[in-house]
């Protein structure tokens, strides 16, 4: 049978519990044992610790726990679970002729990364999975360190140029085709992330707000503070909707953008206002689910690759309003997921203000339909497929 080995230097330097280390999580979990055998590999000096599936499994799903604390506590986690295992250790010769095919998971900027794919390349096929927007469709996300450049460029030169590489939506597919000119002729699939790691919660026969203590709907947006994902215009519309005297509330979940400051300082200066806004700054699994499943609606707006928290939602029976480019809600469409105009915040604040009453948001979770939602297992099978 055929053997993968799957790439996890990057979750080693930066373990914390993002939509993309969700994939590789589900990945591990779900890898098609009849279609092909599968090695997860870190690099250890000068050579390589491999990882079966239940040891990839346990460690992918340390950021996840509901006490993995900041990344630094997750870091340590890590290394001290990868001490505890049984170890296979190889060097990179005994490595190359381990496998049949190579793939990288993630998104990463490391010289050692990119050097090891390009090693692999020269000996067996190499694959990739196709994940967000890209620097030259959302610039303002993208402030890389001074100096980095090489490495960013080479990320995206690799992600041109792979053997083969499943998207996680048309959107990311049609993005590496139009702005990174791969050629089209190169294996090109679309792989949809699954929902189903999330507990499906009856969204039938609640006749009254699941907030039942607020005085009117809250609204839920998960994700980081980052300007293609519209959290200024956001906050600033349910500041309009404060001052129209609609009663809705929205809770913010996400870290503070990296990328800019002011965005930061906006949400926190609407906060600070008490128009109804809370920005929860940093969340683990356990209470982003409650919080889901205690929301009257989920909003997602502006740019996302794909969106994970929108499936999420739905699983826990929370409706989705969206605008913008959003494949996760676009494939949930008429499913318990409803498209709004999206713009600045006047434009947000209108398009809102017509849901803004627990018997409209009744209605739209009656309607959710969680067998719509796409599977894990049916994303492994397709990331698979391509090698």
């Amino acid at each position: 049978m055929k053997r993968v080995g799957i790439d996890l230097e990057q979750f080693l330097v930066d373990p914390y519990g993002s939509g993309i280390q969700r994939v590789l999580q589900q990945l591990a979990i779900h890898w098609p044992e009849s279609m092909s055998d599968c090695l997860f590999v870190l690099p250890e000096d000068d050579q390589f610790l491999l990882l079966n599936r239940g040891q990839a499994i346990n460690m992918l799903s340390i950021p996840f726990q509901s006490d993995a604390g900041d990344s630094g506590e997750i870091r340590n986690q890590v290394n001290s679970y990868l001490t505890s295992i049984d170890r296979t250790i190889v060097g990179q010769q005994e490595l190359v002729s381990e496998m049949d095919s190579w793939l990288l998971p993630e998104v990463s900027y490391l010289p050692s990364v990119h050097q090891r794919f390009t090693f692999m390349r020269e000996a067996v096929p190499v694959a990739m999975i196709g994940f967000d927007t890209l620097p030259m469709t959302e610039p303002r996300n993208y402030r890389f360190r001074p100096g980095t450049a090489a490495e960013v460029s080479e990320y995206f030169r690799l992600l041109a140029t792979a053997d083969a590489v499943a998207c996680i939506s048309e959107f990311a597919r049609q993005s590496l085709f139009d702005v990174l000119r791969r050629d089209r002729g190169l294996v090109t699939t679309v792989a949809h992330p699954g929902g189903d790691h999330v507990l499906t919660t009856a969204a039938d026969g609640l006749e009254t707000s699941k907030a039942s203590t607020s005085d009117g709907p809250v609204f839920l947006r998960v994700g980081t503070l980052e300007s293609r994902k519209r959290p200024v215009e956001l906050v600033q519309a349910f500041e309009l909707l404060a001052l129209k005297g609609c009663p809705a509330s929205l809770v913010m979940i996400g870290r503070p953008s990296a990328s800019d400051e002011s965005i930061n300082r906006a949400v926190a200066d609407v906060e600070a206002r008490g128009v109804g806004v809370t920005w929860i700054r940093d969340a683990g699994d356990v209470e982003i689910a409650r919080l889901m499943e205690e929301a009257d609606a989920f909003l997602s707006f502006g740019t996302e690759g794909y969106g994970i928290p929108v499936l999420e939602a739905l699983r826990l029976g929370t409706p989705v309003l969206f605008g913008g480019i959003q494949p996760a809600a676009e494939l949930m469409e008429g499913s318990g997921a409803v498209r709004v105009d999206d713009g600045g915040a006047e434009t947000i604040a209108d398009s809102l203000s017509e849901w803004v009453s627990f018997e409209a948001l009744r209605s739209l979770r009656n309607g959710i339909d969680t067998r719509a939602i796409p599977t894990w297992a049916n994303f492994a099978e397709a990331v698979v497929a391509i090698l």
